[in-house]
């Protein structure tokens, strides 16, 4: 690390600690609750789709969903008060869907040839900060997509979409209304999209998806998320590589066209043969507040400073029934 770059560093460090009101940012510190909602806001924005979504800050590790919206389901009605007394309709769906918080760490090594890089910006702290942030939003909404469980201890060789990390959306889903999780159409195991297949076009299978959320759960604002595989079969034509653009805000890209009636869109990391409908503020990650750790040094045994950040979080469907998905690995292109 040039000399410059250090001074710049330890700066870096000094604002840190400033921030978070420590004395050393080299040694693990709790974050408390105002910096960890900071922190987070942070995440949020660095990614377009995360903006669209609930970050939702809770005490308890395990508790039960706490914004259920509009998606609860109606509150309306009339009562004869001469015969009967009016009822309430409680906001909270009845079946009382549950979360718990685990802790996740996301740990990064920068090398000291690209702070180097870096240093010759004038905005040194604020692109180092956004580019740990920017990581961490696409990390949270990969696990969102394809998380299937929690290990003990995580493994990227063999679950490189990090389905080992979290319960996911999808996940959720499937376990807690498989009723609104399609996976098959006429045969076994397989829903066929072409010409010859169940569906004979896109417009059609986003519909029945759609359909299969009951009228009293939606809410008008519906999206259809995409896999771009799909989107390029029913489009005829390739689509940039939108998501690898050079800007952190590019973390959504919306369709020109409606799918099933729908606006469409697709995101990062999403199955590129899925489809997923439902009101964006069905979808929220929740963090504890008392449990976000840090700490920032400098490795000259390894040529790169070291960034640690880990804070426990849950994934929710405020409401599931809300929701409606195809199970993207049995989706098959047919002529």
């Amino acid at each position: 690390m040039n000399e410059s770059t250090t001074v710049l560093f330890m700066a870096l460090q000094a604002a840190m600690a400033a921030s978070y009101r420590v004395t050393n940012v080299s040694q693990s510190f709790k974050v408390d609750a105002p910096m960890a909602t900071r922190l987070n806001d942070a995440i949020q924005q660095s990614n377009a789709f995360l903006q669209r979504i609930n970050l939702i800050p809770v005490d308890d590790s395990i508790g039960q969903a706490v914004l259920v919206d509009a998606v609860g389901g109606p509150l309306a009605s009339r009562t004869d008060t001469s015969k009967n007394d009016r009822q309430t309709t409680t906001l909270a769906d009845p079946d009382g869907y549950r979360y718990e918080c685990v802790k996740t760490d996301w740990d990064v090594d920068i090398p000291y040839t690209l702070l180097d890089t870096w240093a010759r910006y004038p905005d040194f702290q604020q692109r180092y900060m956004n580019q740990v942030y920017r990581r961490i939003g696409l990390d949270r909404i990969m696990v969102g997509w394809h998380g299937e469980q929690v290990a003990r201890e995580s493994d990227k060789t063999r679950h490189p979409l990090l389905q080992d990390i979290n319960i996911g959306w999808i996940k959720q889903l499937q376990t807690r209304h498989a009723s609104n999780y399609m996976t098959e159409g006429k045969t076994k195991n397989e829903i066929k999209l072409g010409p010859s297949g169940d569906y004979k076009n896109l417009d059609q299978m986003v519909y029945d998806v759609y359909s299969a959320i009951a009228e009293e759960k939606r809410t008008g604002s519906e999206v259809a998320i995409i896999g771009q595989k799909l989107v390029t079969f029913a489009t005829g034509k390739m689509l940039e590589d939108w998501a690898a653009q050079p800007t952190e805000k590019v973390a959504i890209k919306l369709l020109d066209k409606a799918y099933g009636g729908l606006p469409a869109m697709m995101v990062p990391h999403f199955p590129d043969m899925g489809v997923v409908v439902t009101d964006l503020r069905n979808l929220s990650i929740y963090f504890q507040n008392k449990s976000v750790r840090r700490k920032s040094e400098d490795n000259p045994r390894r040529d790169c400073i070291e960034d640690y950040n880990s804070m426990n979080d849950a994934y929710m469907i405020e409401n599931p029934k809300a929701m409606a998905a195809v199970h993207a690995a049995h989706v098959k292109l047919v002529s």
